[in-house]
């Protein structure tokens, strides 16, 4: 009963008393009514016990249910979140297959500062200190709205990747699993232990620079990762089977500790789902990162049997990287390395065509820093160099250095300026990487925005 209804009835009740007075007054006894006042102050005083103990328990209202649930089990929330970025700029030195051709231009820039993505993020608390999370995260094009389909990832098993990655709609993450105290276990296409380990201390803040080469505007940087750029048979140079080391690995199941002392542990394993041996084809990763007060530090290791497809064998391609960070006040410097081992190996490309590669090393090591000048103004400057042991008199190198800046509007919208300068030495360097011409540059300014939004909370 609600608590409009019992002073409904405690009104009425004293209606009836002032009735019964009256009455009493004229038609009865005093002793009946006597006990008749009685009754009614008994009556009273049960309704006075029913409204106390209303007001100790009171019904929740919508808003109250709302909260309550929002911590409890059964609770569910979803959140929409990306970015969109677009950039202007001029490039020199561009090859689009004909030398006479060859020369600058002003071109769309898609992603300058950062990847122009799309992410569903949810959970759903299960028992108490146990929750499900899972995320749907794709990235594609400003400039055309069309689905980019990265390296990462894109070659073998075919198992996992339809026809050798002919379309990937969520291609930077599609995972589900489990968080609690004891970590969190995800499997899915998802983000390499790698990343995970040195992301924090990449040189380049994770500035989408490097325009100015066949590496893209992501790939020189994810080298600390895995990115390597691989000789085939034919003599050039192709990302091939380095996308399997790059930024996103198919069918992972991935562990991720709780943060212990400013230590955190990440593990990867992919299997290879190939008949013959539970090893080849696949990936296993182990990493870990460290914070303390203004230092961070993160390395990995990571090997890779890809199954030649002439000779059915696996083969071993292995990928270690390390960094360090500092921080000191509005200064931050960073510095990190990566290093693949290549083995000789026949591999199916995206086009499911054989492509034949030889045994290879190759490094990359960059240096970074990052200035605040205010809260909305800061500037970033990084340096990388890329060398590769193919053969004996065959060690083609890139050098780039890479300048941004930005001026953050309001809350998450940005405006940037990139320059980058890049320049390629070594057997073929120059031919395959900057057109021909040996050094390029690119010149570049945009716009960015970030969002985020609860959809269901």
């Amino acid at each position: 009963m609600t608590r409009m209804k019992h002073v409904h009835r405690a009104s009425t009740l004293a209606l009836c008393i002032a009735a019964t007075l009256g009455s009493g007054q004229a038609h009865a006894g005093e002793k009946e009514l006597q006990a008749q006042i009685e009754e009614l102050a008994r009556q009273l005083e049960n309704l006075k016990k029913q409204v106390a103990e209303q007001k100790a328990a009171p019904a929740p209202a919508p808003a109250a249910t709302a909260a309550a649930t929002s911590s409890g089990p059964g609770n569910f929330r979803l959140s929409l979140s990306g970015n969109l970025d677009a950039a202007i700029g001029r490039q020199s030195d561009i090859a689009p297959g004909t030398a006479a051709l060859r020369g600058g231009t002003t071109k769309f820039f898609n992603g300058g500062m950062a990847p122009t993505n799309l992410a569903f993020t949810g959970s759903a608390d299960l028992t108490e200190g146990l929750t499900a999370v899972f995320k749907l995260d794709t990235e594609f094009l400003t400039s055309t709205g069309a689905n980019m389909l990265p390296v990462s990832g894109q070659i073998g098993p075919n198992g996992y990747n339809g026809a050798n990655g002919g379309s990937v709609l969520f291609n930077r993450a599609a995972y589900v699993g489990l968080a609690g105290g004891f970590g969190t276990v995800t499997l899915g296409r998802q983000q390499t232990v790698a990343v995970d380990a040195v992301i924090k201390v990449e040189p380049s803040n994770y500035t989408n620079f490097f325009m100015s080469s066949v590496y893209g505007a992501y790939n020189l940087g994810n080298a600390i990762y895995g990115q390597a750029l691989l000789n085939t048979a034919a003599g050039r140079y192709s990302p091939g089977i380095s996308g399997n080391l790059d930024s996103r690995d198919n069918a992972m199941i991935k562990y991720v500790s709780p943060t212990i002392g400013g230590a955190k542990l990440i593990a990867g394993y992919s299997p290879g789902a190939v008949a013959g041996g539970d090893n080849m084809g696949s990936k296993a990763s182990l990493g870990a990162s460290f914070d303390y007060g203004n230092f961070s530090a993160g390395a990995s290791y990571t090997e890779w049997n890809p199954v030649d497809v002439l000779t059915n064998q696996d083969a071993k391609y292995r990928l270690g990287n390390l960094g360090v960070g500092y921080r000191f006040g509005p200064l931050s410097l960073r510095a990190a390395m990566g290093h693949t081992s290549l083995p000789a190996v026949t591999l199916k490309d995206a086009t499911n065509t054989n492509v034949t590669y030889s045994a290879a090393d190759a490094s990359v090591k960059g240096i970074g820093a990052t200035y605040a000048f205010s809260p909305r103004l800061d500037a970033t400057l990084a340096y990388y160099t890329k060398r590769y042991d193919i053969a004996p008199g065959n060690h083609p190198r890139v050098d780039t250095l890479g300048l941004g800046t930005t001026y953050l509007l309001f809350k998450n919208a940005k405006l940037y300026a990139l320059w980058d300068y890049a320049k390629s030495k070594g057997d073929n360097g120059a031919n395959q990487t900057l057109g021909g011409h040996g050094s390029a540059n690119a010149l570049a300014v945009g716009f960015s925005y970030a969002f985020n939004a609860d959809l269901v909370r």
